[in-house]
């Protein structure tokens, strides 16, 4: 087609088609459109511009820029290969942005925003959180300063110096401090802090921890221990449990309290003046409830009490142990000899540790009262002293096959037996039949007398105030008379010289002799 070189004026505007080229009348020119509004060009549709597209202001939707230089632009969403902001720098492979713009300031120096910032996050911190969030590991070959810090240091992820010209003098931590070693002074709260150690100096009102430890711990007020307080490698000197269960030298106590050694146990209870107790019981304060175990109520006195109305018992081998059971024994602790032994089946040894009978006693005893014995009574040695028995013994038989029996009064029921005595002495009065004998003799039979011979000593005598002496032989060495008793007596008198019998008065056939 030749080139045509033409003016043309149209007043109420142009049309191509009904879309493709539109100038409508206020001179608005839409491409793509029939109803171009707001703009002089309206393009609908992609655009291709091989020259250089020189403008004021751009506002566009999505745009492929390969180089955008522009003193004002307005952009919707914009895919760029590189950027160039200013005289910075051109950046390439772009891959973020920021929502507020980051500005620069002293010659380039300077970088600043105003916006929250995170890093390593897919959601924006608000307005409560820090200015800064890394979450993440940060590496930092400079000097950080902050006027506060919040959140873990670890001692071990720090390198190089840290010293007082990078600190300041005064630093205000609210989150963990973790260090290899610490000096210097501490003050303030370590709410969170759980190791302490050296030998710092630690003044405070109340300490509540876990884990509590040191070699020298000095509290003036009151220490409290939520679950277990340990003094020793692990406690094994002492622990007390929140259970209650204290353990000394154990540090896992089976009951209220333990004390345990691999060798050798002491617990001591010392009162430098007055009494030292240890009481046990249902009732607090030494009550009635209880017993004691006490020393110098009196003067080097050890008592065991018991404030109660019942027993005292001791008792062995209340367990299930096999073996012999042993004994109770009382010993005197400057010899060690054993004074008195009481087995477990129930025989009692005074002065002798192994006793045979229910009661064995080596030694004197003295009964200042009533004696029971129920059985057989026992006399090894002799019995001294008096005895008294009642009026009458029942059940009881005297024997004995030598030695000598004297009694003051013989009373006999029955009839005497001497066997094969030789000789029997009986006191100084034998009464036969009577339970009065006559004073001045020495045998004092009532209802008569029979015997194959009497025999009569030369101071003695027969006097028979009645009755007939009968008799198959009489022999008198001194003479014998026979009277009545009157100033004028029968008399048979019988004179040693010259050998004869005067006979005052002689009866023959007659039993009533009368002297005229």
């Amino acid at each position: 087609m030749a080139n045509i070189r033409k003016s043309f004026n149209f007043k109420t505007g142009l049309q191509v088609d009904n879309d493709n080229f539109v100038v409508n009348s206020n001179g608005l020119v839409g491409i793509g459109t029939s109803i171009p509004q707001g703009y002089l060009l309206n393009v609908y549709g992609d655009s291709r511009v091989t020259g250089l597209v020189t403008t004021a202001s751009l506002q566009a939707g999505v745009g492929t820029v390969t180089t955008l230089t522009s003193s004002t632009s307005t952009l919707g969403v914009a895919s760029v290969t590189s950027l160039q902001v200013g005289s910075s720098p051109v950046v390439t492979n772009l891959i973020g942005y920021a929502y507020t713009a980051f500005e620069t300031d002293n010659g380039g120096v300077g970088l600043h925003t105003l916006s929250h910032i995170g890093i390593n996050t897919t959601a924006s911190p608000s307005a409560s959180d820090a200015e800064l969030n890394v979450y993440g590991n940060a590496n930092v070959t400079g000097v950080v300063t902050a006027s506060s810090f919040s959140g873990d240091v670890a001692a071990t992820d720090l390198t190089g110096t840290i010293d007082n010209a990078r600190l300041p003098s005064s630093m205000n931590l609210s989150g963990i401090v973790s260090a290899t070693t610490f000096s210097g002074t501490l003050t303030g709260n370590a709410d969170t802090a759980s190791n302490l150690s050296g030998s710092p100096s630690i003044t405070v009102t109340d300490i509540i921890a876990t884990n509590l430890s040191g070699t020298g711990v000095a509290l003036s007020g009151i220490a409290t221990a939520v679950l277990e307080l340990n003094v020793g490698t692990g406690g094994t000197a002492l622990t007390a449990l929140e259970s209650g269960k204290i353990g000394i030298g154990t540090d896992s106590p089976t009951s209220e309290i333990q004390v345990r050694k691999s060798s050798g146990s002491l617990v001591e209870v010392v009162s430098d003046s007055g009494e030292a107790r240890v009481s046990i019981g249902q009732s607090v304060g030494v009550g009635n409830s209880t017993g004691v175990l006490r020393f110098a109520s009196n003067a080097n006195t050890l008592d065991l009490v018991n404030n109660d109305i019942g027993d005292v018992r001791s008792i062995i081998h209340a367990g299930t142990g096999a073996g012999s059971t042993g004994n109770f024994k009382w010993i005197y602790g400057q010899t060690n000899a054993e004074r008195m032994t009481l087995t477990y089946d129930g025989k009692l040894g005074i002065n002798q540790d192994t006793p045979v009978n229910t009661l064995h006693v080596v030694g004197t005893s003295t009964v200042t009262s009533d004696a029971f014995v129920g059985g057989n009574l026992s006399v090894a040695g002799n019995i001294t002293g008096s005895i008294s028995f009642p009026l009458i013994i029942n059940n009881s038989n005297l024997s004995s096959t030598s030695g000598i029996t004297t009694l003051s009064q013989l009373r006999v029921i029955d009839d005497v037996n001497f066997n094969t005595a030789t000789f029997v002495g009986l006191g100084t009065v034998v009464g036969i039949n009577t339970t009065n004998g006559a004073t001045g003799f020495g045998l004092d039979v009532q209802n008569g007398i029979q015997a194959d011979k009497i025999e009569v000593t030369d101071s003695g005598g027969i006097n028979a105030n009645s009755g007939i002496i009968t008799a198959q032989t009489f022999v008198a060495s001194g003479g014998f008379r026979v009277s009545t008793g009157s100033t004028n007596p029968v008399q048979i008198e019988y004179a040693t010289s010259p050998n004869r019998v005067i006979f005052t008065v002689v009866g023959i056939g007659s039993t009533s002799l009368q002297l005229f």
